[in-house]
Parts: C-alpha cells; sequence; structure tokens
C-alpha cells in the first residue's frame, strides 16, 4: 500500500460485519501496525528494506503478540472510552484481542504481498507466491470500496442504536 490509510478500509467493515467475532479497535490497530516497518524507513531513514522482515508472516507474528499485549494491558481502558463514545462498545478478552490481532496483522500481510516484489512473506524462505496475482489498481479499488463499504455500515450501525434507545 502507498500507505497505511488504505488498510483500514478492508478492516472497517470485516469487523463490523463480525463484531461478535473481532474485537474491533485491535483490527483496525494490527492492519496499520505492520507498517511501523516503512515508516521507520521514511522518518528516520532506517537501513532496511521498506517491507523486511515485519512484513513476513514470523515478523507479523511477533508484532501482533506484541500489539495484542500492548493493546489488552496497557490501552484497554483508554479505548474502551473511544469505542463507548462512537458507540462501538463491546466486551473483550485478551484472548479475543491476541486473535484479532493476529488476524489484523495477517490480512495486512496478505494485501501487501500482492504488491511487493521485495515482500519475503514466509521468511526465511526467500519468494512471493502472492506476488501479481491481483495488480495493484485492483488492490487499492477493493480498498478504497471497503472504506465506503466500511463506513456505511457504521452510519447504519448508528441509525439501528438509535432506534433501539427510543
Amino acid at each position: 500500500m502507498p500507505f497505511t490509510p488504505f488498510h483500514l478500509g478492508p478492516s472497517s467493515w470485516i469487523g463490523l460485519l463480525l463484531f461478535k467475532i473481532f474485537d474491533f479497535p485491535t483490527l483496525l490497530i494490527a492492519s496499520v501496525i505492520v507498517d511501523i516497518e516503512p515508516f521507520c524507513v521514511f522518518v528516520f531513514n532506517a537501513p532496511w528494506l521498506l517491507h523486511g522482515f515485519l512484513h513476513s508472516f514470523l515478523g507479523g507474528s511477533i508484532v501482533a503478540i506484541l500489539t495484542a499485549i500492548i493493546l489488552y494491558y496497557l490501552l484497554g481502558e483508554p479505548i474502551k472510552k473511544v469505542m463507548a463514545i462512537l458507540k462501538l462498545g463491546q466486551d473483550s478478552s485478551f484472548k479475543k484481542i491476541l486473535w484479532t490481532s493476529f488476524s489484523g496483522v495477517y490480512f495486512h500481510l496478505l494485501l501487501d504481498s500482492f504488491l511487493y516484489k521485495e515482500m519475503n512473506p514466509f521468511y526465511p524462505l526467500e519468494g512471493n507466491p502472492f506476488l501479481g496475482l491481483f495488480t495493484s489498481q485492483q488492490i487499492y479499488l477493493f480498498c478504497s470500496l471497503s472504506f465506503l463499504v466500511g463506513a456505511s455500515l457504521y452510519l447504519i450501525r448508528l441509525v439501528l442504536v438509535k432506534r433501539e434507545k427510543s
């Protein structure tokens, strides 16, 4: 992806449709957190690939575990407050957050693996078997339309929540 925001589209509608299965804020965060790697390359001129180790399932697994720990143990309460304001409150557990974190990170890796030659998703094995299965235009269109679907589902959810209270 040219950068992280494109990943929010698919995770938003998947998270809203499967709201009981996934922890919504974790899915959003986990779907973008892997891009800490290209962020460091761009901002700090870090001497590694834009889509290197963290963009592999091994590196992504480490990121998913750390993300789940931070979100559950350090940021759980502040996130709950924000989600309540957005009418997206959920009960969650560490197990649900961990599962969701892996799902979000892996979905990010899958989308990026269609686009980036330098990715080695199955590191330490070299190569990217997913490269070129979809064009970059198809992936960007999917992500852009996904954002519209996610925004629509959120608005529908708000209307339904408002009707329930009436």
